[in-house]
């Protein structure tokens, strides 16, 4: 229940006018992970099937929207990443170069969302951000700081300057935030759940 609630959390993110209205869908995969997507194109066409709207929709973020991932610059290289069937996927990132940080691998968020502690160790300045958001949650909204990191590593996959949230995730099984989709689809992704590996290869 709790991993249902923080993946409707992050995808509840709100970054700009394009987000508003989009219908929340959910879906549960092969494997019995719930998801939540914004709107129906956003559900793997092998889920729409299966895909429930929630009756809840985004909402306009107060004040400038963060910039978008297409702002990121190229991405490049490939990984590898093992984890053990069943369980949350982590992710050893380096952020900047040289600041490391632990991220929960989660192709339901939208954005990635890393602690100020950690963007903080990696010399990342978190006190003039580049823009601001909204989270919409069951227990109301939050603000969100937007703040641009230099390069975000997973081995040798590498995405220049990009966006990202700072902010604090109310539980602490998810290490330092979220990995989202800003940057895992710049890349081919795939996932084999029965083997336990995550592969990364450039687009």
């Amino acid at each position: 229940m709790r991993r249902a609630a923080l993946l409707l959390l992050t995808v509840l993110l709100a970054l700009g006018p394009a987000s508003v209205g989009a219908q929340i869908y959910r879906w549960v995969d092969d494997n019995g992970v719930p998801h939540f997507a914004d709107g129906i194109d956003s559900v793997p066409d092998r889920y729409r099937g299966r895909a429930v709207p929630l009756g809840l929709k985004n909402e306009p973020a107060p004040g400038p929207s963060a910039p978008g991932a297409a702002g990121a610059k190229p991405a490049s290289g490939g990984a590898t990443i093992r984890f053990i069937p069943g369980q949350r996927i982590m992710v050893d990132v380096k952020i900047n170069g040289n600041g490391e940080a632990q991220l929960m691998l989660d192709t339901g968020a939208d954005r990635t969302l890393i602690s100020p502690r950690a963007l903080l160790a990696a010399g990342v300045r978190i006190a003039a951000p580049a823009g601001t958001g909204q989270i919409v949650g069951a227990t109301g909204s939050e603000r969100i700081q937007f703040v641009v990191v230099e390069s975000l590593e997973v081995g040798e996959a590498r995405v220049g300057r990009m966006p990202v949230g700072s902010f604090n995730l109310p539980t602490a099984d998810t290490g330092d935030g979220l990995l989202g989709r800003d940057f895992l689809d710049q890349f081919n992704m795939n996932i084999d759940a029965s083997r336990g590996v995550v592969t990364l290869s450039p687009k």
